[in-house]
């Protein structure tokens, strides 16, 4: 694995509906104001119909086209593109690469077309996670197996204050789509976890503070198999620029134990 190459760049820009210069422009503004990168997220929904001749001559067909500033998101990545031919890259993409390796995966969403990220547990913020007694680091065998990483899940033996925290830039995300965000989780079986009393609490913190809430009662979960629990729900606006959190928590007097945290994923809502 090696940091992408300029010739490889090259090779992809006739695949792109706008010139990689403003992808890498769209970059570099990330860290100036909010007003600045909703001007930008305009000029992407402006030009994303504005195909060049190069482009439309390798890609015939809309799914052959990855999303507008996927080389912006793979920036900094230490990966290989495959950028011979569209629809060997678009499949690398919907395969999905880790930007950080064994901690933050970017995918294309392959019917949609749209900018896709999950956040391994490694890279949640979970309270008490470097107390072995609270918590357990394991590998479970059905996660990322072609990538020959080993990812780790998050066991949880008992605590009283659960707190799982995580957050994500939504400069990255793909305009104008309705997303969710999920924890991907499992529930061991009974014999070896007391059973849950009290719902969880599940946060989605938009840029600006504003906060949707919701609530979840994991006892009436399947044991022993992964499932997934919405934490919210939020259109990729102008308004939305900036960075979400997302909170799983329930602080009340009783210990729980038995469940398994493998990731978060954000993703357009079908």
């Amino acid at each position: 694995m090696h940091p992408i190459k300029v010739d490889e760049i090259k090779s992809v820009k006739g695949i792109m509906e706008i010139e990689i210069p403003q992808l890498e422009q769209t970059s570099s503004d990330e860290t100036n104001s909010v007003k600045k990168m909703e001007t930008e997220i305009h000029q992407v929904e402006e030009n994303s119909e504005a195909d060049s001749l190069e482009g439309k001559e390798i890609t015939a067909k809309r799914g052959t086209k990855p999303p507008l500033n996927f080389l912006a998101i793979l920036k900094d990545a230490n990966i290989t593109i495959h950028a011979s031919s569209p629809d060997e890259l678009c499949n690398q993409l919907y395969k999905g690469v880790f930007i950080e390796p064994k901690l933050l995966m970017y995918y294309v969403e392959k019917m949609l077309n749209k900018n896709c990220f999950i956040v391994f547990a490694r890279k949640l913020h979970i309270t008490w996670i470097e107390n072995s007694s609270y918590w357990k680091w394991t590998k479970e065998e059905d996660i990322c197996e072609e990538y020959s990483e080993d990812i780790e899940v998050a066991e949880l033996l008992g605590v009283c204050w659960l707190e799982i925290k995580g957050e994500i830039r939504t400069i990255d995300l793909s305009p104008g789509t309705v997303y969710e965000v999920v924890f991907v989780v499992k529930m061991l079986h009974e014999d070896r976890c007391r059973k849950w009393n009290y719902p969880v609490t599940l946060n989605l913190i938009l840029p600006h503070s504003k906060k949707e809430t919701r609530y979840e009662n994991l006892a009436e979960k399947p044991r022993g198999k992964w499932f997934e629990i919405q934490v919210g729900e939020f259109k990729m606006t102008p308004e939305n620029v900036g960075e979400i959190s997302f909170q799983l928590e329930e602080f009340s007097s009783d210990w729980k134990c038995g469940l398994v945290l493998k990731c978060a994923v954000i993703r357009p809502k079908n």
